[in-house]
């Protein structure tokens, strides 16, 4: 079965048009998203209608949650905060709803899906390093673990002995089939390693393959709808470095 897994898409339409015209491309049997469809940029429904309508598995993520209610604002920071009261006024009743209904994470074709960490998953905490990655694989009984949360892509390998170690993924990756894996599928809508193309990934579990993906868009025109929207301006900044 071949998986395309993306996360954090946070509003940004661009992104997603760019995403949904590569994938008609793309030989695959199920479409994964793993949470924080909406927040920080300024199509929270759109970008709601369409994952809805074609992912065939579908998480929440923080800002899903805290768009209804379901999760504490307290811990936002001044960004996330604003765009979440935004993101609040401009979503319609029935995509509140429809927010109010996801799982943050769900084990499904024999893998470990979360938004944030299997460890406390509405904690949201972060799985960036191999010390997370000490706390993360004693929560899980699968093989597989994908997240996203960071908006950073990352893998971390368990050896059968317990030793874990991490890398940034280039292209193709061989899985081994005595490790387990956890691996971080970086964001469709606001990349924040360094690199401004959004990431995606393709698992193939037949020749337990992972590909990551990244694409160029018109991230200038989501800049300007931001801006135009009366979002902070720093959410618009940050899409043209990968910050």
């Amino acid at each position: 079965m071949r998986h395309l897994i993306f996360s954090d898409l946070h509003s940004n339409l661009e992104s997603l048009n760019s995403f949904s015209k590569i994938i008609e491309t793309l030989d695959h049997d199920k479409k994964v998203f793993l949470g924080d469809l909406v927040g920080y940029g300024a199509d929270p429904n759109a970008c709601v209608d369409w994952v809805r309508e074609n992912a065939d598995i579908i998480l929440g993520g923080n800002h899903d949650y805290a768009a209804v209610n379901r999760t504490d604002l307290t811990y936002f920071n001044s960004y996330a905060y604003e765009a979440c009261l935004w993101t609040r006024q401009k979503l319609t009743q029935e995509n509140k709803d429809f927010l109010g209904t996801l799982p943050c994470e769900i084990v499904e074709d024999g893998i470990h899906w979360v938004h944030s960490s299997p460890y406390e998953p509405e904690e949201w905490h972060y799985v960036v390093s191999r010390a997370d990655g000490k706390i993360n694989f004693d929560h899980f009984e699968t093989h597989l673990c994908f997240l996203g949360h960071s908006h950073r892509p990352v893998i971390l390998e368990q050896e059968p002995e317990g030793e874990i170690t991490d890398g940034f993924p280039t292209t193709t990756l061989k899985l081994k089939p005595d490790c387990r894996y956890i691996i971080n599928v970086g964001s469709l809508g606001q990349p924040r390693d360094g690199n401004p193309k959004p990431a995606f990934v393709i698992y193939d579990s037949g020749a337990r393959t992972l590909e990551y993906q990244r694409f160029e868009y018109d991230f200038a025109a989501t800049q300007k709808k931001i801006l135009a929207g009366g979002l902070p301006s720093y959410l618009a900044d940050r899409l043209s470095v990968g910050a």
